[in-house]
């Protein structure tokens, strides 16, 4: 089926490749060590044939995440700030992992949706035939490629993704404030995740990092799904503590200023990407504490206090992702009033245009924002 546009406008990423520079193909897929220099710009792209199980979607809103923002900042070398895997070719890859749109056409093999259908697309596009999603870790998928990182992504008027990805918002479409919350569904998914793989229980002490979305949203979690005792988020900005005060017993600009709790701390997240923060509190941390790493800053993981670790049992795990009904379950907490998604967002603006002079202005962001979300069509 015909979307009946040649083209689409498009928020490109272009960067100097160092490995064709270098002549080294063995380069990493992360980014902060290939691609240099980035550069963003609109563009317009050609649409191509839309593939068997695709779906082509009007883009409606679009959030911007705090991997967006380290894409389009530079490392003192020059290099790509973000550590997610990425593959950025000579024509550039359009970023953006969030967002929901209107179905606009279908590619053959897809019965599930229909034209004029909205929807989310989940932002890690597992294969659903490896041994980990076989095994149902669609998350941890062997060949799981990253939306906005490894293939073109939602910052666009016109953006094709998998339908096997993508989830029908539902009733969220009937209101403004449902498409505010259903743009936050995919940070909202790691939040939820991180909640669930930490097993917080009523009466848990839970310590932040960060007050980003991510962050935010895990306290907002903690305290109002998972019944937590305490929970206090640890921010550097004055304008994301203010937002974070909402969802928290306590907020700080540093750890040292939190006391510690009775007993020491039940769940830390580690929002922020700065992993030095999970050794600085790891002695406060309980007996069977939990600690999950959410945050990518690229930079190593170093635990002092291991002895503290294997005499009380503390468990250390990376998560990403998503997947596994997760979008479907928040879903139902947004209709429900239990998790009002939208109260994260910091701005709403309009178009790619302005969201382009925004990225052109990394840095500026942290500071004066927490969600951002794009309105790119009604």
């Amino acid at each position: 089926m015909s979307s009946g546009a040649a083209t689409a406008c498009s928020l490109v990423l272009h960067a100097t490749d160092h490995a064709t520079e270098t002549g080294d193909d063995e380069e990493p897929r992360q980014a902060n060590r290939r691609y240099r220099d980035p550069r963003i710009a609109l563009e317009p792209r050609q649409l191509q044939p839309l593939h068997p199980g695709s779906l082509r979607l009007q883009m409606l809103r679009v959030g911007v995440c705090g991997t967006d923002i380290h894409m389009t900042q530079r490392d003192p070398l020059g290099f790509v700030r973000s550590s997610a895997p990425a593959s950025i070719p000579a024509q550039g890859r359009v970023l953006g992992h969030e967002g929901i749109g209107r179905v606009i056409a279908t590619g053959s093999d897809v019965s599930r949706f229909q034209v004029g259908d909205i929807v989310a697309p989940e932002s890690v596009l597992s294969c659903g035939a490896c041994r980990c999603c076989r095994s149902g870790a669609f998350n941890q998928c062997l060949d799981a490629r990253l939306l906005g990182m490894e293939q073109d992504g939602l910052f666009a008027a016109i953006a094709d993704v998998p339908a096997r990805s993508a989830v029908a918002i539902g009733e969220l479409a009937g209101s403004e404030r449902g498409l505010q919350m259903a743009a936050c569904l995919e940070p909202a998914g790691v939040a939820l995740l991180a909640c669930r793989k930490t097993q917080i229980a009523p009466g848990d002490k839970v310590l932040v990092f960060g007050a980003g979305p991510i962050g935010l949203l895990a306290a907002m979690m903690a305290r109002r799904l998972h019944g937590a005792a305490l929970v206090c988020v640890v921010e550097p900005s004055a304008y994301r503590r203010e937002f974070a005060a909402t969802w928290a017993d306590q907020v700080a600009d540093s750890a040292e200023t939190l006391p510690i709790p009775e007993g020491g701390w039940d769940v830390v997240v580690e929002a922020s990407g700065v992993l030095a923060n999970v050794d600085a509190v790891f002695r406060q941390i309980a007996p069977g504490g939990r600690v999950a790493l959410l945050g990518r800053g690229g930079e190593a993981l170093r635990i002092g206090a291991v002895d503290h670790m294997i005499t009380n049992a503390i468990s250390v795990m990376g998560l990403r992702g998503h997947l596994g009904g997760v979008y479907e379950r928040l879903i139902d907490l947004c209709l429900s009033g239990v998790l009002p998604l939208d109260r994260i967002v910091s701005s709403t603006m309009e178009g790619l245009e302005r969201l382009r002079s925004v990225l052109e202005h990394p840095d500026d962001i942290a500071g004066g924002d927490c969600k951002i979300v794009v309105k790119l069509a009604d």
